[in-house]
């Protein structure tokens, strides 16, 4: 074998046992974004579409916890990945469905007050 094909089989090798270790490891750090991402998601206000959506975060969540104290690292940090990825869904339909409902208001208000500008120039 020539050193650099040397090289590369044990930079191989060495990406190989990186890569099993970090999948050995708990998933702290993501269950951790994933606890942030539903306090946040729940900060919003999530109603309707938006609250069944953090409900599946949560439930996310909870598996991936489940699956940690199994020792199944693996599924547990795609579960936890999942979970923060569905809370920042739920944060953000909350945040769409707010803007909308104040949209909404102050449409109604232009119109009420279009209203009476309408009635102020009959008089």
């Amino acid at each position: 074998m020539t050193p650099s094909a040397l090289k590369i089989h044990l930079a191989l090798a060495l990406l190989l046992a990186t890569t099993h270790l970090q999948a050995a490891s708990a998933p702290t750090a993501q269950i951790a974004e994933a606890e942030r991402a539903i306090a946040a998601a729940d900060r919003a206000g999530p109603r309707g579409q938006a609250a069944q959506t953090l409900a599946d975060a949560r439930s996310q969540l909870a598996q991936a916890r489940a699956l940690v104290a199994d020792r199944d690292h693996r599924d547990a940090l795609a579960l936890a990945e999942s979970a923060a990825a569905t809370a920042d869904l739920a944060r953000a339909q909350a945040q769409l469905a707010n803007a909308r409902d104040d949209v909404d208001s102050k449409a109604a208000r232009n119109d009420d007050l279009r209203r009476r500008l309408l009635v102020n120039r009959e008089d």
